[in-house]
């Protein structure tokens, strides 16, 4: 089955998107924070990361940061999901470990389509 984690800190970001990718037949996984998304990393978690940005605590970019030092990408492709800028200064470096960006908001579409384009390029 294909293996999304939902990384963000607003329950009603979790909910929607969760909602609309187990509709669209993934299996998901929800992560409240960079902590809790890093934690799944490292019990193995492989799929498609959607990451937010900004969060309370460790913000996506450093989250992002932690797992590339510890080699937990690697069966992983992060999607950026957030309002800012890409890819912010915070971002510098780390380019080579996200695999694309959709801006907030979105339409329940281009979400869908964003993850099953990083499932198909993981195989999955």
């Amino acid at each position: 089955m294909r293996r999304v984690m939902i990384v963000d800190d607003e329950p009603s970001v979790l909910k929607a998107v969760s909602i609309v990718l187990r509709r669209s037949r993934f299996e998901v996984l929800e992560a409240n924070s960079g902590e809790r998304g890093l934690e799944a990393l490292r019990s193995g978690f492989r799929g498609v990361v959607l990451m937010d940005i900004m969060m309370p605590g460790m913000t996506g970019w450093e989250t992002i940061r932690a797992a590339a030092k510890e080699d937990l990408l690697g069966h992983c492709l992060v999607c950026m999901l957030t309002a800012r800028a890409w890819p912010g200064r915070e971002g510098e470096g780390l380019e080579e470990h996200v695999f694309d960006y959709l801006p907030k908001p979105f339409s329940n579409s281009d979400l869908v389509q964003l993850v099953s384009t990083a499932a198909d390029c993981l195989g999955e």
